[in-house]
């Protein structure tokens, strides 16, 4: 028997493409560090996002800094090349 665990679903749940709009319209980021710096401080503070979703964007923000990939601001193309660097 299965025992339902939100906190556990929580941590797992991936972002999509309306959480990477309201991130981007948060602020007018420059780069992917101010990115990633807000959400190791604040992320977790936004009830709107689940832990899970922010540890996802940290990954793949990291991830595509790392690669030096080109900083986009239009959510679906920045989300489409978030998860495409996996």
């Amino acid at each position: 028997m299965k025992i339902h665990d939100p906190a556990s679903q929580a941590m797992q749940k991936d972002y999509d493409v309306t959480d990477i709009e309201r991130l981007m319209g948060k602020r007018d980021w420059k780069n992917y560090d101010e990115v990633i710096n807000w959400l190791k401080k604040e992320g977790d503070e936004d009830r709107r996002f689940t832990p899970g979703e922010v540890q996802h964007m940290i990954d793949d923000f990291s991830r595509a800094r790392d690669k030096r990939m080109d900083f986009v601001r239009d959510p679906e193309k920045l989300c489409r090349n978030l998860k495409s660097s996996r």
